[in-house]
């Protein structure tokens, strides 16, 4: 049950009058339950491992030492690992279906045990808050990553109903289906051909390829994750902000500071600051930024492609270091984001490809022909589509841009009533019309990691 199916649609308002209709102390188990049956709508057959996965770090949590430590989050990578990389075993079937989320829970319940046993953390006595905070239904799938101090007592306070955080809510859930069903799945008409059959395009084709999968990703993730993010407020829950304007990050750095900022931060406090962080000189941090960024890679999935793509980000960060630290002259910053945005659409076309061969074919043949007509028509661009690309991409950019300066959801308020409701009603319409255009709402990208 995809965020973008008419059966969300249904479920959704519904689950919401439920849980402001029943008393605050019954409210956590109704969610549980939601919880449980949402999950179950995608992987029915795997809901008892995140059942089991979680009383195990619900224990381990209660009666934490080093050992019980060590052990519990061995068995999680472990199951993490087997699900993920068993197809690569001689003798083990491709058709091992990886259970969706597993990789956000998993991480989620790493966290909590080791905050717990370094004494940031007191453990959650009381189950059902404990197991809601892993399955809680807008972050169970995909994220973000939210961390238990933050989200357990969240779940635990009592609520009144705040009709302003619930609105709130309502437009971030908008302007993801903004950013999925108009952007990333328009996009993905134009993207997928080329990158699985690269031979048949040439030129230009491959470059419009790569920019549209740069942009599709980010509005296919940050719109997911704008509404997770906004139907947790629906439930009086202030989920974290997964993504902040990446594209318009002046250097690599800044880039992972505002690009899927849950799984960063997480990498930063439980890979990279435990290897050493940047606290034993100069050589152990280069090879601490490339191991952390070589286990990104690794996460995304058992193909050469993500190793590659977490490499060259390794490498990417390894010489702006460098460059920080040896060079006195400071780049204009335009010029930053414009190199910033190319060597992380470069590093994407590795992520996408489903070789390394494709990918370095492409990069080879990008100058090859460069005619814009050639490659409109070779990649069957239909005329409606153009227009919609470049009026919404400019939005969307347009949006990210003030969100550096003001908090742009809370700015509407500003807009008189009819203006504030002709902007939503245009925006539902051209999401509907488009929609159906482009046909069924593609899945979005990260449910596979």
């Amino acid at each position: 049950m995809q965020f973008t199916s008419l059966a969300f649609a249904i479920f959704l308002p519904i689950v919401f009058l439920i849980y402001w209709a029943v008393p605050n102390k019954y409210r956590a188990f109704f969610l549980l339950l939601v919880s449980y049956g949402f999950y179950m709508t995608f992987s029915a057959g795997y809901v008892l491992l995140l059942f089991v996965m979680s009383l195990l770090a619900y224990f381990v949590g209660l009666y934490c030492s080093s050992r019980s430590l060590i052990a519990g989050v061995m068995i999680q990578v472990g199951v993490l690992a087997f699900f993920k990389y068993a197809n690569l075993l001689p003798g083990w079937s491709d058709s091992l279906v990886v259970p969706v989320g597993i990789s956000f829970y998993l991480f989620k319940s790493i966290s909590y045990m080791a905050d717990v046993y370094k004494g940031k953390l007191q453990p959650e006595k009381k189950p059902v808050f404990f197991f809601l905070y892993l399955a809680f239904f807008p972050d169970v799938v995909s994220g973000p990553i939210n961390r238990a101090e933050v989200l357990i007592p969240q779940l635990k306070e009592e609520k009144a109903f705040d009709y302003d955080r619930a609105v709130y809510g309502m437009r971030l859930i908008l302007l993801g289906l903004f950013k999925k069903l108009l952007i990333a799945d328009t996009l993905s008409r134009y993207v997928n051909p080329v990158f699985e059959t690269p031979g048949a395009y040439m030129g230009i084709s491959y470059l419009a390829a790569a920019l549209f999968y740069t942009i599709e990703i980010y509005c296919d993730f940050s719109g997911y994750s704008d509404m997770a993010v906004g139907i947790a407020r629906l439930f009086g829950v202030c989920s974290m902000e997964n993504f902040k304007s990446p594209y318009l990050s002046a250097n690599i750095k800044e880039f992972w500071e505002r690009w899927h900022r849950s799984l960063s931060g997480w990498l930063r406090d439980y890979v990279y600051i435990p290897l050493g962080g940047s606290r034993k000189g100069k050589l152990r941090t280069y090879f601490n930024l490339m191991i952390t960024f070589l286990i990104s890679g690794i996460w995304h999935g058992a193909n050469l492609t993500f190793l590659v793509w977490g490499a060259l980000h390794g490498i990417y960060q390894v010489v702006y270091r460098f460059y920080k630290k040896h060079c006195k002259w400071e780049m204009p910053k335009i010029i930053g984001v414009a190199l910033t945005f190319a060597f992380v659409s470069l590093a994407w076309i590795f992520f996408r490809a489903d070789s390394v061969y494709d990918a370095f074919y492409m990069i080879r043949y990008m100058g090859y022909n460069l005619s814009p007509l050639l490659a409109y028509h070779k990649m069957g661009m239909v005329r409606q589509d153009f227009y919609l690309i470049i009026g919404s991409v400019s939005f969307l950019f347009l949006v990210d841009f003030l969100s550096l300066r003001m908090d742009v959801i809370k700015a509407v308020d500003r807009l008189k009533a009819p203006v504030r409701w002709a902007g939503y009603l245009l925006l539902a319409a051209l999401i509907l019309a488009f929609h159906l255009h482009n046909g069924t709402s593609q899945q979005f990208i990260y449910f596979q990691f």
